[in-house]
Parts: structure tokens; C-alpha cells; sequence
């Protein structure tokens, strides 16, 4: 196991166990993403067991690829005051699960392929979500430094996320056609997860119940 891999789960251990710190004291919407960290250390732990022991381990990235879509979007859920957006957000869960199923069974088979199919919706999904945040932000604004707020880390993180891995995903392509050294990518969408997730970490240290920055 490589010092990048070690580093990106220790990563991911800190932003777990400072929510788990924090818990009673976070809002429902970073309760959530608490929950989040830990099944995606859990996860990604599995994923590269499976990697080295079997050299397989596509059906673990299905299920991680789910977790995610739905975790990430009940963590939006509780930030939107909107109720058609809420409803929305929920409608969307449901029917997301339905084609993530449908992907793994038939489309792209959860025992061999990976569910860029999935992987991409969510993407726009989360797209579509932060930028509707940020308006809502906007038209709500708070008494409080930005950068005090936990919603505009959190937002971030999901908006240079989502639209990088569009990049990320093409360079790939890109580069398996063309026969080409994918190294590059491969650090690059490291150091793109390394942001995100501190960026999410900061997001839940400076969350609070008590804050009127979290009265959403």
C-alpha cells in the first residue's frame, strides 16, 4: 500500500472521528455526513482489500457509488429550506436507487464494470444541488462571515468535486484511447479527493447547532 493511499485514509479517519467529537453538537444535515465518513473509510478500506486479495473489486465501488448519491443528498435535503426542492431531492433518491440497481444488473454489471453510468448522474446531481444552494445563500443571506459558515465549505467541496470529475473522467478516456501513461491522472484526482474531504472536514469542525449560520 502506497504513502498516498495511507495518507487518504488517515485523511478520511480525522474527518470521521471529528464528527464523531463534535456529534452532539452538529446540525442533522452534518450528522449525516458524519455517518457518510465513516461507511466511506469503511468502504474504500474494503475496496482495496478486495484490489489486492481478489483484484477485483467493482462490487464494492457500486455500493460505495449508492451510499454516496443518497448520503450526499439527504445531507442536501436537510440544508434546503425550499419544500419543492426537498420533495425533489427525496423523488430523486428513490428513483437514482432504482437506476443504480438497473446499472449494476444490466448496464454496467456490478461484478466486472465500473458504474460510470452512476457516477456521472451523481455528479450533476450534486452540481445542480450546490448551485442551488449557493443561490439560496444568496437570498438568505447570514450575519456571519462566509468562511465561518459550515454550509459554504461543505457546498464548495461538493461543487469543485462534481465538476472536476467530469475532467477527471474524460482525461481518462482520453488516455486509454490514446495509450497514454495515466499517472498523471491518477495523482490528479488524488490530490482533487485530498481538497474535497479536508474541505468537508472543515465543514463539520465549524458546524454547530447553537450557530444561527446552521438555522436551515
Amino acid at each position: 500500500m502506497t504513502a498516498q493511499y495511507i495518507s487518504y485514509y488517515i485523511l478520511l479517519l480525522i474527518v470521521f472521528v471529528i464528527g464523531v467529537v463534535r456529534y452532539k453538537r452538529l446540525t442533522i444535515p452534518f450528522k449525516v455526513l458524519t455517518v457518510l465518513m465513516g461507511l466511506t473509510l469503511l468502504l474504500e478500506i474494503i475496496a482495496k482489500i478486495c484490489a489486492i486479495r481478489y483484484r477485483k473489486n467493482a462490487p464494492v465501488i457500486h455500493i460505495t457509488s449508492l451510499v454516496e448519491v443518497i448520503f450526499y443528498s439527504l445531507t442536501y435535503y436537510y440544508l434546503f429550506k425550499n419544500k419543492a426542492i426537498k420533495t425533489s431531492i427525496l423523488v430523486t433518491i428513490v428513483l437514482i436507487t432504482i437506476f443504480a440497481f438497473i446499472n449494476s444488473l444490466w448496464l454496467q454489471p456490478y461484478y466486472s464494470d465500473f458504474p460510470s453510468n452512476l457516477v456521472i448522474t451523481s455528479e450533476i446531481l450534486y452540481t445542480i444541488f450546490s448551485l442551488l444552494l449557493f443561490k439560496q445563500m444568496l437570498l438568505y443571506p447570514l450575519p456571519i462571515n462566509i468562511t465561518k459558515q459550515s454550509v459554504f465549505w461543505y457546498n464548495t467541496a461538493m461543487l469543485l468535486f462534481s465538476t472536476t470529475t467530469f475532467l477527471n473522467l474524460g482525461l481518462i478516456n482520453y488516455y486509454v484511447k490514446h495509450h497514454l501513461n495515466d499517472r498523471i491522472i491518477f495523482d490528479f484526482y488524488f490530490g482533487i479527493n485530498m481538497i474535497f474531504y479536508a474541505l468537508i472536514g472543515i465543514s463539520i469542525l465549524i458546524n454547530n447547532n447553537k450557530t444561527i449560520s446552521e438555522n436551515v
